[in-house]
């Protein structure tokens, strides 16, 4: 009796198995309930998970506990190598969108918040979705060539232009470096992103800050983001919150608080900048080495 009841347990976990890997591999696309196909799924799992992710939450700071902090500007240009999975794809597709073009349908939609640029940045100007489309719009006057009575005539005409996300070539973080004597840490927060685009009011070309989000407010949208890691890992990608954290970018210090707040391109030429740069991030990294005693 015993042996007979082992058998019928063994055919029906076998059975089990056998249906499992029935349904596994449906051999006729399902229906939903408006008896449309269902669209498949092009991937071996529901990737679900980037959609509920959450940004680990920033451990309490009182001021009292910040016995040194400086504020740091740094530019990333994401035409360099290394920055590509900020740029890329141009265009959204496969459920992956860049950088820029993420946070530009967030905005559009209400997710984050752009505000306009000012000095000193403390992101007291918010714009509105409708505002913000109209920022990125501009009417330029050109001249088009038209037929008429067989004869190429050249008129001025005026012609709208929107800048696109993959007008945005640089982004700026504005971060604090300070040292948390209650924890004993030495970090860094991102306050704020600026993007940087073309002037279109200007014949040469030069780049303009168009607008800044507020980095703590935008952790949760960007943290339900995808993008590759640069080895091309899709089974561990990371969000934008996560690059951005985990300092997975290459970039270029442009400012350092001083006495007389300017920019290190406003006292030193080009070659020299370089090295500047290279100095003041040596400096920061150097004070941390130098707190310990051994």
């Amino acid at each position: 009796m015993n042996i007979s009841k082992e058998f019928l347990i063994i055919i029906v976990l076998l059975m089990a198995f056998a249906m499992q890997g029935y349904t596994q591999y449906d051999k006729t696309p399902r229906k939903n309930k408006e008896q449309n196909f269902e669209e498949p799924n092009a991937n071996i799992t529901e990737r679900k998970h980037y959609e509920e992710r959450f940004p680990v939450q920033y451990p309490p700071l009182r001021e009292a506990d910040v016995m040194w902090q400086k504020r740091v500007w740094r530019e990333i240009d994401l035409v360099q190598k290394k920055n590509h999975p900020f740029y890329f794809p141009r265009e959204p597709k496969h459920g992956r969108a860049s950088l820029a073009s993420y946070v530009f349908d967030s905005v559009k939609a209400g997710n984050i918040v752009a505000y306009e640029p000012n000095t000193p940045m403390k992101f007291q100007l918010p714009m509105t979705p409708p505002q913000f489309e109209k920022m990125l719009t501009m009417e330029q006057e050109r001249t088009v060539t038209d037929q008429i009575n067989g004869q190429q005539v050249e008129k001025d005409t005026i012609i709208p232009v929107t800048q696109n996300p993959s007008d945005v070539k640089r982004i700026r973080l504005m971060e604090d470096w300070f040292f948390d004597k209650e924890r004993s840490m030495f970090e860094v927060r991102i306050i704020g992103i600026a993007f940087i685009m073309e002037d279109l009011q200007s014949e040469t070309g030069e780049l303009k800050t168009k607008f800044w989000i507020y980095y703590p407010h935008a952790r949760r949208a960007l943290a339900r983001s995808e993008n590759f890691v640069h080895d091309g890992n899709r089974g561990q990608s990371f969000s934008y919150t996560a690059m951005l954290e985990k300092r997975r970018f290459s970039s270029l210090v442009t400012k350092v608080d001083n006495v007389y707040d300017r920019y290190i391109q406003s006292y030193t030429d080009q070659k020299e900048t370089l090295y500047e740069a290279k100095r003041l991030e040596r400096e920061i990294l150097e004070f941390e080495q130098n707190l310990w005693e051994y």
